[in-house]
């Protein structure tokens, strides 16, 4: 008959770093620390993070969706003519006039159907300055890339966090090997023998 461990026994059992006995070593209570630090940091951390990363780029995406707006402009060229060798594409980019916020006139290139005509009505985006900008992302694709760049910082976090710990590991493990192959010389001496 199989018995299974009591809850409280493998908790114990797990927590045996912390506990006072003539077998730990100073290393394995280092160990232990930094292993609870390391959960904290990265589930903690990584959480704290992903939330304020996910703030940030929603706070830019809002400021970048107010500082811009739609204004229309007219297309001064045929946009087909505008396309080298009139290859058969769907998009040109054609020479376009908007009046600014200001009330002046301006000229730049903007991408339009190529099927569009000189004379043409097309809408285009500018800043405060009147400058030409792309067009803003649409809410709900703010909300995407923001929500990923919260998991990303989220996931760099807790990935720094934990290889931190991996490679804190990885040199305690060291410096216990190299103290146990000198304990094993003192003993080999002790017992008249030597070590290879």
């Amino acid at each position: 008959m199989v018995t299974r461990p009591v809850r409280g026994r493998s908790l114990r059992a797990r927590l045996w770093r912390f506990r006072r006995s003539p077998l730990r070593r100073t290393s394995d209570l280092v160990e232990a620390w930094l292993l609870l630090l390391a959960w904290v940091v990265g589930v903690l951390g990584g959480a704290t993070a992903g939330v304020l990363a996910a703030m940030v780029a929603d706070q830019g995406f809002e400021e970048e969706r107010s500082g811009r707006r739609e204004v229309v402009a007219v297309l001064l060229e045929h946009a087909r003519d505008a396309v080298p060798g009139h290859a058969d594409v769907s998009r040109a980019s054609a020479t376009v006039r908007w009046t600014t916020p200001d009330g002046g006139t301006r000229t730049g290139r903007t991408t339009v159907a190529a099927h569009t005509r000189a004379g043409t009505r097309v809408p285009v985006w500018v800043n405060a300055r009147g400058d030409l900008v792309s067009q803003p992302a649409a809410e709900s694709d703010a909300a995407v890339r923001s929500s990923f760049a919260g998991v990303g910082a989220a996931a760099v976090t807790g990935g720094v966090a934990w290889g931190s710990a991996w490679a804190a590991r990885a040199l305690l493990d060291r410096r216990r090997m190299r103290q146990w192959a000198l304990d094993w010389e003192r003993v080999d001496t002790r017992w008249g023998g030597r070590t290879a």
